[in-house]
């Protein structure tokens, strides 16, 4: 028999950074500033850096900053942010999901965001953005480039 001995991790806030990476392969396809997508989960500790690479899943705790703080930091680097209250457990549903594991599904099932047909970036973006439990957006400063 096997105890769970860590407590389940429930986030209250969820950031989602979408950025620009070089236009390589399949990626010079995506609309620019939209080529990778991650997000960062706030807990009661601090928050958890989750970012699906092409080699690895890159999982890191980070200390717990203000969410505006840390959107603010990542629109400085050219990334575009969407912060919005986390999905609670008992409100998602367990379906089988059948789909290639990119940035974009890693995302999705981390912040519990369940809507098929939304596979890129930009798509994700479009979508999160429309939702009623948007806390701010956090875009980068264009002018400079």
């Amino acid at each position: 028999m096997c105890r769970r001995t860590h407590r389940p991790f429930h986030p209250t806030t969820v950031l989602v950074i979408f950025e620009d990476r070089p236009a390589r392969g399949l990626l010079a396809l995506l609309r620019r500033g939209f080529r990778h997508c991650f997000c960062l989960l706030r807990g009661e500790s601090g928050w958890l850096l989750c970012d699906p690479q092409a080699d690895r899943l890159e999982l890191r705790a980070l200390p717990p900053l203000s969410a505006v703080a840390l959107a603010r930091a990542y629109a400085r680097l050219g990334g575009t942010v969407v912060a919005l209250a986390a999905t609670p457990p008992g409100r998602r549903t367990a379906r089988l999901r059948l789909a290639p594991l990119t940035c974009v599904e890693v995302v999705k099932r981390a912040i519990g965001y369940e809507r098929r047909g939304v596979v890129t970036p930009f798509g994700l973006f479009r979508a999160l953005s429309a939702r009623s439990e948007v806390v701010f957006l956090a875009e980068p400063d264009r002018q400079g480039r």
